[in-house]
């Protein structure tokens, strides 16, 4: 039987047939929506066949193929760092000459360009905001009961930021784990959804992805940062105010560029694709940790939450009275998943065509679904109480109301 969502092409809600159709992108053009096709369909076939793969044993070590490749190319950008390193200072110090000169800060500029990225956490929580550690003493306690039950170690830094998400993330020289929680997501969480949501993330800090994530750190960004550098600026010759000679060598100059930036891009993507699979493999086992704390039905519960977000996000508006925005968007937003609740499998089957990419980082929502329901049913071992989940709310109210205020400051702008 043919079903659809509005506005969408329809599918067999059965056998899958159209599900894969493409759904052009207002604006992008004929060239772009026809590479956004296919990456959309292959995308498509790679997640059917990880759900597939996955479900024959949840718990099977994942294929370090793709994994030891990415370790290895970051292992020879390390070494070209040392490299260039060594061969700069080397030029700068004994040089006999302007060329050895212009070598010596050449190699340098490419030693400083292939030098790792740990990430800041300045950085990450600049959109946000860094919990006290006497903050939110209840929503901690809960983590440490979620931690305690999956053997995950603790976030050393808590976090609120004004996201549809939430991260566990490691940063920084000194590795400092970090939970970052989006507040919009919070309001729109049922209780136990809230324990599925705190075990899967503390799942990645469990099994160590964030490990992974920096000895693969280097072939996944320094071929994407040199494209972006190499990559011509908006403007020819003639804007420049360049003629004759002049402009012939900064046109062949810029032509050269952009060549070589559209290589290391698609170098780039290479190893992005080959690292997806891996990747989308980590957030299946993650859910794991979910299911293990909150249970099967939370879990679920949880990832319908995320195919329904692109629907919830235009109910968290600056039209709510000051004072009253995280009680009046959490009632807003539950009636919301009510009153979609018929529309629910229709919505989680469309994710699997919408979020269908190679270069996703997270299996779609439908795929997870189907993914987790083949699993055992698991039982809750964390279940909220209502005095505690009440106490959560009053402390994440706060927050909102900074986002309602930033709203309204944004408005008046």
């Amino acid at each position: 039987m043919l079903v659809s969502v509005p506005d969408a092409d329809p599918w067999c809600g059965s056998c899958e047939w159209n599900l894969d159709a493409y759904e052009p992108r207002f604006g992008a053009g004929w060239v772009w929506n026809k590479i956004y096709r296919w990456d959309q369909r292959a995308g498509f076939r790679a997640d059917r066949l990880l759900g597939e793969l996955s479900r024959l044993d949840p718990a099977a070590p994942i294929p370090p193929g793709p994994y030891r490749i990415l370790v290895g190319v970051s292992i020879a950008l390390m070494l070209g760092l040392l490299a260039a390193l060594e061969g700069g200072i080397f030029l700068l110090v004994a040089h006999e000459g302007p060329a050895q000169v212009v070598g010596g800060v050449f190699l340098l500029w490419l030693a400083w360009m292939l030098r790792p990225r740990f990430g800041r956490l300045k950085k990450l929580l600049e959109p946000g905001y860094r919990i006290p550690e006497n903050g939110a003493p209840t929503l901690r306690a809960l983590i440490e009961r979620v931690a305690r039950e999956t053997g995950a170690p603790l976030p050393e830094v808590l976090a609120f930021d004004f996201s549809w998400n939430a991260a566990a993330a490691v940063v920084g020289v000194r590795r400092t784990r970090v939970l970052l929680l989006g507040v919009p997501m919070l309001l729109a969480l049922k209780p136990q959804e809230l324990v599925a949501l705190i075990g899967h993330e503390l799942g990645h800090f469990q099994y160590g992805d964030n490990r992974r994530a920096v000895l693969t750190g280097p072939a996944l960004t320094i071929f994407g940062n040199f494209s972006r550098t190499l990559r011509p600026r908006p403007g020819d010759a003639f804007d420049r105010g360049l003629y004759n000679l002049p402009a012939l060598v900064y046109s062949l100059a810029r032509l050269a560029a952009g060549l070589i930036s559209v290589l290391l891009w698609g170098i780039h993507i290479g190893l992005h694709v080959l690292d997806s699979r891996y990747g989308r493999r980590v957030e299946l086992r993650a859910d794991t940790s979910a299911v293990r704390v909150a249970g099967s039905a939370a879990t679920l519960d949880l990832v319908d939450l995320l195919a329904m977000i692109p629907e919830l996000k235009g109910y968290v508006q600056h039209y709510v009275p000051k004072g009253e925005a995280a009680a009046t968007w959490r009632r807003m937003l539950a009636s919301v998943r009510e009153r979609q609740g018929g529309l629910t499998p229709l919505v989680r089957q469309h994710s699997i065509r919408l979020g269908a990419s190679l270069l996703a980082s997270h299996p779609t929502p439908g795929r997870r679904h189907q993914w987790l329901t083949a699993l055992p049913t698991g039982h809750p071992a964390i279940v909220l109480d209502p005095e505690t989940t009440a106490t959560i709310e009053r402390e994440v109210a706060p927050y909102a109301e900074a986002l309602h205020l930033t709203m309204l400051e944004y408005v008046t702008d």
